[in-house]
């Protein structure tokens, strides 16, 4: 039947429609339907598409409203086309989706639906695997699409049909066959951890007859499908209707979209949001050959407003990157919907609700982060918001190491270790070091040092977030040994509690934890290759002085320690009171034992400390300035001299320095 023009204006609530193709018959239609007395909605039929003899098993609109898939059926063969829109708002031929069609040779496919962002076709087909008809998937990898593959959980021994999922990606719908009514349901499943959860059938008063196709607009408020609950004849006639979402799984009585019932089937709906129609398929009852409708969309069931984020996701360097998408509601912290940037070219397409604040967050699974913020509370008609997505795809870390008991910045032996090797490690200063990465699954970062217990950090990206550097603070324990000192009465060997200090000599600052498990008993951590100063402290009693030189090839080393009276001390030898040849300067030892010294004279001011030096004859003049070396030492620490004296005697040969405490 030949086509030609209509010039028509429909006005809906001040809106002038476009140009239509129409047949003939539709013309007279348009006016029995009320067109000149501010119609709310006509039936058109698409052009070109109609004008074949083929099939129309099913269509699928992207979000756009620029491209359709629809599967058709002619002499017994079944394939998948694509048809585009044009400047004048036509539909061009459709073209054979031959990369497609290559994997359903033999095997029918229909009810297509075209995920919203663009990446994904589900569809029913019979398809090897398939018990009868099941749901399966393809991607869309630049001009071609990915062997199919069944949708997990959804499918039964049962026929599956018609798939169509909201823009979130959280939920799906389809139809199920029942053999019990013989008829097809409408049933749900939402996303879970390990997949779709067990699905389950959409509550009355949707499923009240045999219900078949079914779509859901981008934004999850209308509920478009095909029922036959009209029907009041033996031949089954199908109309879409409409049913919006009223709360938790709760939906509106259906009402269909077409006010007037004629004797036509009516199958497959989809959603052209940008343009404001419901296409369909549509044909008569007993006829085979079903051709494409639209309607201008009802006012009443025009879905909710909404957002469109779209892009590029492409690294530093301009490489294009395949990321998940997950968009979470800021108001409750729950996840709104998740989608996926195309790997080939990087674009994307997210739909988000003219209601809230909601983060975006771009990830590669263990792998590089970005965060946005979008507002959509003001939004109140649907936008198109541009938004390329420029991620990192090198990170910068910084460890600082420190030792975990003194806090202080050490250097050490950093490596990386990670897929291609190329990570770089450059020291900025002591303890403190910079790595470059690529961002892979994960970053292993290892910190040794000789004497200490080995660190590896585990870096898992998915954690990151794209802040300019991830900074590690990483405290390396000490290899230590076990040390024990046992204090016991001089006389009795019995246990006394006593304070016992332990102290490094070779490092400044460290600490040294005790713990004292019995009478008398203190146990330690001890480093390997260092020397401690031991000292005790016991009411009236010498306090106990000694330096402890760590043996590294002994596990557990143990010190036993009998404080002598005060009252008892004659003169005792200062072991650690010594002095390298010709030098004059306090060793570490020395320093630890005059330290004791000094603590007794603090704790003990009725006692005066009398310190005995031997010199040879020959070595005066050095004496003299060692002398000076443990004056000053004492000054440093507050002691008078009052409370302290240094005698000097003439010996024949060496002998070691001793130590008395007189009463004043």
């Amino acid at each position: 039947m030949e086509q030609f023009a209509v010039y028509m204006k429909v006005m809906e609530y001040g809106i002038i429609k476009n140009i239509r193709f129409v047949k003939p018959e539709i013309i007279k239609l348009l006016f029995n339907r009320g067109l000149c007395t501010g119609l709310l909605f006509v039936l058109l039929i698409v052009p070109l598409l109609a004008a074949s003899q083929e099939n129309i098993t099913g269509i699928a609109i992207n979000l756009e409203g620029t491209l359709m898939y629809y599967t058709a059926e002619k002499a017994g063969v079944h394939n998948l086309y694509a048809s585009t829109k044009t400047q004048s708002g036509t539909w061009g031929e459709g073209i054979s989706e031959d990369s497609f069609n290559e994997y359903i040779k033999g095997y029918v496919v229909k009810t297509p639906f075209l995920s919203y962002d663009g990446q994904t076709l589900y569809f029913s087909s019979n398809l090897p695997g398939a018990k009868g008809f099941d749901i399966f998937y393809s991607k869309k990898t630049g001009d071609s699409w990915t062997k199919p593959a069944p949708v997990p959980i959804i499918n039964t021994e049962q026929d599956e049909m018609s798939p169509a999922l909201a823009a979130n990606n959280q939920t799906i719908y389809f139809t199920r066959y029942s053999p019990e009514n013989s008829c097809y349901s409408i049933y749900t499943s939402k996303t879970e951890n390990s997949g779709w959860s067990f699905p389950q059938i959409l509550p009355a008063p949707v499923n009240a007859g045999c219900e078949n196709h079914v779509n859901i607009s981008p934004t999850g408020d209308v509920l478009l499908f095909s029922s036959d609950r009209l029907t009041e004849k033996k031949k089954k006639k199908y109309t879409v209707f409409y049913t919006i979402l009223i709360g938790n799984n709760l939906w509106s009585p259906p009402t269909p979209v077409d006010e007037v019932v004629k004797e036509a089937n009516e199958f497959s709906p989809a959603f052209d949001n940008q343009n404001d129609d419901i296409y369909l398929v549509k044909g008569g009852i007993d006829s085979l050959i079903h051709k494409i409708h639209f309607y201008n969309t009802p006012k009443q069931i025009t879905p909710k407003s909404y957002t469109t984020l779209t892009g590029t996701v492409k690294t530093e360097e301009g490489k294009t990157m395949g990321l998940n998408i997950t968009i979470t509601d800021n108001y409750t912290g729950s996840v709104y919907g998740q989608s996926s940037s195309n790997p080939l070219n990087g674009e994307y397409a997210i739909v988000i609700p003219n209601d809230g604040i909601y983060t975006v967050n771009y990830a590669k699974k263990n792998g590089p982060q970005k965060f946005e913020v979008i507002n959509t509370i003001h939004n109140y008609q649907a936008q198109i918001i541009k938004k390329d997505v420029i991620v990192v795809d090198r990170l910068a870390l910084e460890v600082n190491v420190q030792d975990a008991l003194s806090n202080r910045f050490i250097d050490a032996d950093v490596q990386v270790y990670e897929k291609t090797k190329s990570a770089k490690v450059s020291k900025l200063k002591t303890g403190q070091y910079h790595i470059t990465t690529p961002v892979f699954e994960g970053v292993e970062v290892e910190i040794y040092k000789e004497n200490y217990v080995k660190e590896i950090l585990n870096i898992k990206f998915d954690d990151y977030v794209e802040f300019p550097e991830m900074q590690y603070h990483v405290k390396l324990k000490p290899d230590l040994r076990s040390g024990e000192i046992n204090v016991s009465d001089l006389s009795f060997n019995k246990g006394l509690n006593a304070d016992v200090s332990v102290k490094n000599l070779n490092i400044k600052d460290d600490v040294v934890h005790i713990s004292s498990p019995d009478t008398g008993k203190y146990v330690f951590g001890i480093r390997k290759d260092c020397k401690y100063s031991i000292s005790v402290t016991l009411k009236n009693h010498l306090y106990f002085y000694a330096v402890w030189d760590v043996d590294a090839s002994r596990i557990s080393q143990v010190l036993n320690v009998k404080p002598v009276p005060l009252n008892e001390i004659n003169k005792i030898p200062m072991f650690n009171l010594v002095f390298r040849k010709d030098d004059s300067r306090l060793l570490p030892e020395a320093l630890g034992e005059l330290d004791c010294v000094a603590d007794i004279i603090k704790n003990h001011p009725e006692y005066k400390a009398v310190i005995f030096l031997y010199q040879l004859e020959y070595e005066t003049e050095l004496w003299q300035q060692r002398m000076r070396s443990i004056m000053d030492f004492m000054e440093s620490n507050r002691i008078p001299k009052t409370q302290y004296k240094l005698e000097i005697s003439l010996v024949d040969a060496e002998k070691l320095p001793d130590i008395s405490f007189v009463a004043k």
